[in-house]
C-alpha cells in the first residue's frame, strides 16, 4: 500500500499547462504528483536533487496510470487514514467488479484507429485519488485493510449506552483519532442477565432489579445471594456483611471471562491505580480508564495506546 503520511508531499499538474522546462523542477517537498488529463489522472513518484525550495527533478516514474486511477467524487476528512484506506478498498472492489462484468471497457476489446486495431488497456484499478473539504488531495494505493489497527472497546451495559463505548462512539466520529489509523469494535456484557430479587449490584445507577450495596440493606440470614461485581465489590460486601453467604460473579474486565479481549483494547476500572496504565490481558495489549472518567481522557488513553502498538510493530 502506498498512502503518503501528509498529502503536503503531494503536488498537481495538469497536461497541457505545464511546459518541457517547468517539468525538469520540482518544489522540494513534493514526492508524487498527480497529473490531469483528458483521460483521468497519472500518478508519479518523483526524486530530486539539490537545495533551496526548488530543486531539479531526478526522476519521475508513473505508478499509477489513468486507466489504473479512480477519482472519488465527494469531499471526505482526509486526515481520517482508517477512513480513506476502508473507503478505497470498497470503490476498487466495486469498479474491478463491473470490469469484470463487462460495464466497463473489457479486456481484448478493439476500437478502430484508421487502418489499425487497437487493444484497449483494460488493467484493474488499483489507486483512488480522495478530495478534502479543504480541496487538497491524496490518494490511496493498493489499500490494505490489514493497515488499519483494531481497538476494542471492552464495557458493560446497563446503563444504556455504555458510557466508555458511548464516549468512543462520539470521538471517533468527530474524528480525532484520523491520523492514527484505527477502527473500534466493541465487546459490551449484559449484566441484565443476572437481574433478580437476590443479586446484589455494587451501584443502583445501573437501574437493574435487585439490590445494591450503595443504598440497599441485605439480610444476611438468607440463602441463595449472588454477587455481581468485582473485587471492590467482594471487599465492601464483606465490610458491611461479613457473615453473608453468597455466589460470586466476576466482572472485573482485568479478570472476568465475559470480557476477555481478542484484539488490542481500552476497558475502564474503578481503582485509581489502575488509571492510564498499559496492560496485558490474554495476550492482548490495552489501556485501562477510570470508571468515570471523561472524553478528554479516553482521548489521550487511546493515542497513548495507540502509539504503544506501533511500537510493537
Amino acid at each position: 500500500m502506498i498512502f503518503p503520511n501528509e498529502y503536503k508531499t503531494i503536488g498537481w499538474t495538469e497536461e497541457g499547462k505545464t511546459s518541457p522546462d517547468e517539468r525538469k523542477i520540482i518544489y522540494f517537498l513534493s514526492e508524487y504528483i498527480l497529473e490531469k488529463t483528458a483521460e483521468g489522472y497519472n500518478l508519479y513518484k518523483t526524486e530530486h536533487e539539490g537545495a533551496g525550495l526548488i530543486r531539479k527533478t531526478k526522476s519521475a516514474r508513473l505508478i499509477s496510470g489513468a486507466w489504473e486511477t479512480v477519482l472519488f467524487k465527494k469531499p471526505l476528512n482526509i486526515k481520517n487514514r482508517a477512513l480513506l484506506i476502508q473507503t478505497a478498498a470498497k470503490l476498487l472492489e466495486e469498479e474491478n467488479e463491473k470490469r469484470e462484468k463487462g460495464e466497463t471497457r473489457e479486456k481484448g476489446e478493439t476500437r478502430e484507429k484508421g487502418e489499425q486495431r487497437e487493444e484497449i488497456d483494460v488493467r484493474p484499478a488499483t489507486t483512488v485519488i480522495f478530495t478534502g473539504i479543504d480541496r487538497h488531495l491524496t490518494f490511496v494505493k493498493d489499500p490494505d485493510l490489514s493497515a488499519i489497527t483494531e481497538i476494542e472497546v471492552i464495557d458493560v451495559t446497563p446503563p444504556e449506552p455504555p458510557w466508555l463505548a458511548d464516549c468512543v462512539r462520539r470521538l471517533d466520529g468527530a474524528d480525532i483519532f484520523g491520523d492514527l489509523q484505527i477502527r473500534f469494535t466493541e465487546k459490551i456484557a449484559d449484566l441484565s442477565v443476572y437481574q433478580g430479587d437476590k443479586t446484589i449490584y455494587p451501584c443502583r445507577s445501573s437501574g437493574l432489579k435487585g439490590k445494591f450495596l450503595d443504598s440497599d440493606r441485605i439480610d444476611e440470614k438468607e440463602d441463595g445471594w449472588r454477587l455481581v461485581g468485582c473485587d471492590t465489590s467482594k471487599r465492601i460486601a464483606e465490610a458491611l456483611y461479613p457473615d453473608l453467604k453468597y455466589e460470586f460473579f466476576e466482572m472485573c474486565p482485568m479478570r472476568s471471562e465475559l470480557t476477555k479481549p481478542e484484539k488490542p483494547f481500552i476497558t475502564r476500572c474503578c481503582k485509581s491505580e489502575n488509571s492510564g496504565n498499559i496492560v496485558k490481558i490474554n495476550g492482548q495489549t490495552g489501556i485501562i480508564v477510570h470508571w468515570g472518567t471523561g472524553e478528554w481522557q479516553i482521548a489521550e488513553s487511546i493515542r497513548k495506546l495507540a502509539l504503544e502498538l506501533q511500537k510493537e510493530e
